[in-house]
Order: C-alpha cells, then sequence, then structure tokens
C-alpha cells in the first residue's frame, strides 16, 4: 500500500472493536474508506486486488495461494463497490472478478484518523523499579488454564519478563510448564541444562563466580529467543542474586546520552564466538542493537565473556570498544539492574534477545546451587500468544511484535 504510516499500540492497549462502514469512494488507484464516526483512510486498488482471499486467489495464512503480485497490474482500478447490509464489501474487478472485504480488515488497513497500517506493539521499558511491574503466574493456572497462559505470555510481551510460582522443584516440572509456551529448542547443550557449580566447569553458568548481566549464545546465528530457569535448590541467602536487565532501556539510554555510541552498535558489526575442542566452534558477526524499519530498539545481542578479537581500523576498533564499555557500564549500574534471589519452585522466563541476566557470586561449599534452563524460540512464544489473543483479546491479535536481534 503506497500511502500507508505506522500506527502504535502501546502495552495492554487493545485496538478498538471495528466500526461500521459510511462509503468506500472509487478514485482511480485509490479507494477512500470512510467510516460513521467521521473517519476516513485511504487504500492502493493494487493492494486491495492483491488482498483478496476468494477460493479462487487462495489463502495467505494457509500458504495456499494462487494470485501473484506480478497477476495485479499497475494501474488496475475497482469497477464498481458494493457495501451490503451485513457491513461486508464487495468490490468488482473490470474483468468481473469480485472481492470480499470485511468492516474490520478494511478498518485496520485503511487506518484511524491518517495512521495506517497494522498497528505496532511497543513494549515498556524498565529498570530497578521492575517489582511492583513483574508479572507472577501460579503453575496451576498456567499449566491448566489458556486464559492464565495468555496473561502471562501478554507480561513477557510487555515487559519481556514473568515469574511463575508455585511450580515442583522436581527435574520432570522444567519442560511440562516451558512447552505450555512453545516448542522447546534443543541445541548443543541438549534440550534442558542443568547449571549447578562444579569443579570441572565447561560454561560460567557451572562457576560459582559473579556474572555481568548479558544474553545467552549471542555466537549463534539465531539465538535462543526465551529462556525458562527453573529453581531447584538454591541455598538462598548465601548470594547467587539474579541481576536482570532490560536491554531495550540501556539501549534507549545510550541513544539519549551518547548517541554516537548507540550507532555504532546498530551499525557495526560485532563478532561473537564460543569453542569446545575437538566438539563445536560457533562464531557470528551481529550488531549488538538491532532496529526496525522505524527505528525502533528491536533486540539486544551480548555477552562480554564471548566477545572474539573484533576486526576493523585501529580508529573503528577504538570507537567499537568504548560502545561496548558504555554499554557494559550501564548493565552494571544497579540503578538499571532488577535483583531477585530466586527460590526452589520459581521460575524466570525472560526474552533473551530483550533482557539481559546475570548473578551475584555465591559459596557452593555452603549449599548447592541448583537451576534447569531451557530455551524456546521466539516465534513459537509469539505465535502461542497470537493464538490465545484471537480467543481472550482479539484487538491484540494483530499487532506487529519486536522481532529480536535479528542481524
Amino acid at each position: 500500500m503506497l500511502d500507508m504510516q505506522t500506527q502504535s499500540v502501546s502495552a495492554g492497549q487493545a485496538l478498538a472493536t471495528p466500526r461500521p462502514l459510511r462509503s468506500m469512494r472509487n478514485e482511480g488507484t485509490r479507494i477512500t474508506v470512510e467510516f460513521d464516526d467521521g473517519s476516513a483512510g485511504r487504500l492502493s486498488t493494487r493492494w486491495l486486488r492483491l488482498a483478496c482471499e476468494c477460493d479462487i486467489c487462495g489463502d495467505t495464512a494457509s500458504g495456499k495461494r494462487w494470485l501473484t503480485p506480478a497477476d495485479v497490474p499497475a494501474g488496475i482500478r475497482a469497477a464498481s463497490i458494493e457495501i451490503s447490509s451485513d457491513r461486508m464489501t464487495d468490490v468488482i474487478w473490470p474483468d468481473g472478478h469480485v472481492s470480499r472485504f470485511a468492516a474490520g480488515f478494511l478498518e485496520v488497513h485503511a487506518g484511524h484518523g491518517g495512521d495506517f497500517g497494522a498497528p505496532r506493539f511497543h513494549p515498556e521499558l524498565w529498570s530497578a523499579d521492575l517489582a511492583g511491574r513483574l508479572g507472577r503466574f501460579a503453575f496451576d493456572a498456567v499449566v491448566e488454564d489458556d486464559e492464565a497462559l495468555f496473561r502471562s505470555l501478554r507480561a513477557l510481551r510487555d515487559h519481556g519478563i514473568a515469574m511463575l510460582t508455585g511450580v515442583p522443584a522436581e527435574p520432570e516440572a522444567t519442560l511440562r510448564v516451558a512447552g505450555r509456551y512453545g516448542p522447546v529448542r534443543e541445541t548443543s547443550y541438549g534440550k534442558v541444562f542443568d547449571l549447578i557449580s562444579r569443579p570441572d566447569a565447561r560454561v560460567a553458568g557451572e562457576t560459582a563466580r559473579a556474572q555481568i548481566p548479558h544474553t545467552d549464545e549471542p555466537f549463534r546465528y539465531s539465538p535462543p529467543g526465551f529462556i525458562f530457569f527453573h529453581a531447584i535448590r538454591t541455598g538462598a541467602g548465601i548470594g547467587g542474586t539474579s541481576l536482570m536487565v532490560d536491554g531495550f532501556q540501556v539501549a534507549e539510554l545510550m541513544r539519549r546520552n551518547t548517541p554516537e555510541l548507540f550507532d555504532l552498535l546498530t551499525r557495526h558489526g560485532v563478532t561473537f564466538h564460543r569453542e569446545h575442542a575437538g566438539d563445536v566452534f560457533f562464531s557470528a558477526e551481529a550488531h549488538v542493537i538491532s532496529l526496525d524499519a522505524s527505528g525502533a530498539v528491536t533486540g539486544i545481542r551480548y555477552n562480554d565473556r564471548c566477545l572474539a578479537p573484533q576486526a576493523g581500523s585501529v580508529e573503528e576498533v577504538d570507537g567499537l570498544i568504548e560502545a561496548l564499555a558504555e554499554l557494559t557500564r550501564l548493565i552494571c549500574d544497579p540503578a538499571n539492574q532488577f535483583q531477585h534471589q530466586l527460590r526452589p519452585g520459581e521460575v524466570l522466563v525472560f526474552d533473551n534477545q530483550r533482557v539481559l541476566h546475570g548473578r551475584t557470586a555465591f559459596d557452593p561449599t555452603l549449599a548447592v546451587r541448583h537451576l534447569r534452563s531451557c530455551n524456546l524460540d521466539r516465534d513459537g512464544v509469539h505465535s502461542a500468544f497470537r493464538t490465545l489473543a484471537r480467543r481472550f483479546a482479539p484487538g491484540e491479535a494483530e499487532a506487529v511484535l519486536y522481532q529480536g536481534a535479528i542481524f
């Protein structure tokens, strides 16, 4: 559609109930749509012809689609338009083909008072103040009730993080609850990874050392989307406090306070790697901060422990290191960290391409700290949200969600 702008929807905001159509005016290669409340919008006739999903043209949702963009001429015009009594609209094309559209579909795409296109979701940013806003959901409800599951998925959409309580402190419960949110991703570390401190640690999570908040596995072309941390044993009170940081919040702080460094992290490729000799060797170059077409932050990819030696001229590398240093300073600032001491039976669920996680050090001689971790791809979790939104909040199902660290 040539006349579209982007409409936004903030966290928790649903689209209004579709308004009745008043009229549709044929204006050559454009169609003006007017609603009973006096608002109006315009559609491209070429776009509208391509949007037809009758039995002949096929269905884009299922992929059983037979009409292609090449089949629709650039100068196509509607021969006539008829609004029926049931608020459906028939558009008749010069070759006699009839396309039928519902008023709700036309409203979404013809816009609200001049804002055109599918709504774009805007997440709620947070810092050390998250405790009062953190969504907490009972394990039994999430496992047994779809509406409770939807509310927890909405919290993940809004804040990138949610907590489940009353989860059995048993290994079998990890996959039982995670599977409600989408297919669990199996990686080189398996489907579920047990984080227990040990002297022969293979990764940092198996040590007792403090860890700067980070995203997991940035060295993969497609890092994990969402992570489940299921607390089995924690030794609460002996350290190991979880530190969670909203990467979107610190990115916006950089954009405001050090825009030149923010710009570097959105444009300059950074290489991350991980190697276990004779087993795996991962390496990926990507932007630390991903932006969408409108310039909004859509994903974060950063782990200081996985930074490879960076490529570039001396001047470029020095600037890049300073940008990474500033990001690290913001991540380590307690004002930007939500702190929580996990207890057995709690699960932290978070967006690994938005929320950075770390922890304080602890003494492994005083207690055993055992967390079980598993990963889900973000498209599966977002699919679950949209599917349930169709039932419990239809106006929220169509919004464009932030798509993560895409490159």
